[in-house]
């Protein structure tokens, strides 16, 4: 066994339980290497720096070929370096000759992502292509199939709500604790559908503000209308422009519905990074 913990030694003898079982349930980079030329050996720190930085999301699994040279012969490895990515049963990649670090590193975010953060990624795309009543019904589907994750409960409630049908997210809502992983998702799309409903249309504030471009209160109102339909980037313009023009207003209002909103856009949004600088620019 290797000093790093998910870095084991391989041979024909520990094969079967160190490679072909664990590969079951964690992907294995299965790496051929000898003793030198110096090449490889930098190659074989990369991939043991990665084994470190991923923390047990996969192992490597070392081939010296000098002492197996069965193994070798029948996994079909031609050349030096060659990394043999296997999971589930299946070899995923063939990679013959030293990898780029930044596409070890794509290769290696693919295959170590979480059966939750997979969804949210197809979920992503669905939402992306307009395909929201399809992700709606892709999410039922995977919560009769894992009942317990409630953090799919919050996701279904949040689409549940931005497609209209308000009663089915607030009852999904309903039955999961303040402490489920993003909650604060419908929670506040609930609270600005709620806020808005009392306000004007967003055309007829557009029209105020352009009126009375210094009324904060009517910024806000806007603000909030353009949040319940959806239109988070031109919600968040109108912000900046309250923190421009009094940054403590209504003690930091404009911050806090900003952060809301960073909420709504959910982790990894461009938008999102983009208008914390802005925002954290004009606090600073």
């Amino acid at each position: 066994m290797d000093t790093v913990s998910n870095v084991v030694e391989v041979s024909a003898e520990n094969f079967q339980s160190e490679v072909a079982e664990k590969a079951a349930h964690t992907p294995v980079l299965l790496e051929f290497y000898a003793e030198s030329p110096e090449a490889n050996q930098e190659y074989s720190n990369l991939l043991r720096q990665l084994a470190s930085e991923y923390k047990g999301k996969f192992l490597l699994a070392r081939v010296n070929i000098q002492n197996n040279r069965q193994l070798v012969q029948q996994l079909q490895v031609r050349t030096l370096p060659t990394v043999k990515v296997i999971f589930q049963g299946k070899m995923l990649q063939d990679l013959e000759g030293p990898q780029k670090l930044d596409q070890l590193r794509v290769l290696l975010d693919q295959i170590t992502m979480s059966p939750l953060e997979r969804i949210r990624e197809n979920l992503d795309e669905m939402l992306a292509g307009g395909q929201r009543e399809e992700a709606i019904e892709m999410l039922q589907q995977v919560i009769r199939q894992e009942p317990s994750n409630f953090a799919l409960h919050a996701e279904l409630s949040d689409l549940l709500i931005l497609e209209g049908r308000v009663d089915e997210g607030k009852q999904v809502l309903k039955n999961l604790s303040s402490e489920v992983e993003g909650i604060e998702k419908p929670t506040n799309r609930l609270y600005f559908l709620e806020l808005a409903a009392s306000l004007p249309p967003a055309t007829e504030l557009y029209s105020a503000v352009d009126k009375n471009k210094d009324n904060l209160a009517l910024r806000m109102d806007l603000a909030c209308a353009l949040i319940a339909g959806n239109e988070l980037e031109a919600a968040l313009n109108q912000l900046l422009e309250i923190l421009k023009l009094d940054r403590d207003w209504e003690e930091q209002k404009a911050r806090t519905t900003m952060i809301r909103v960073f909420s709504l856009l959910g982790k990894g949004s461009e938008v999102a990074t983009i208008y914390r600088r802005k925002m954290f620019t004009l606090l600073h």
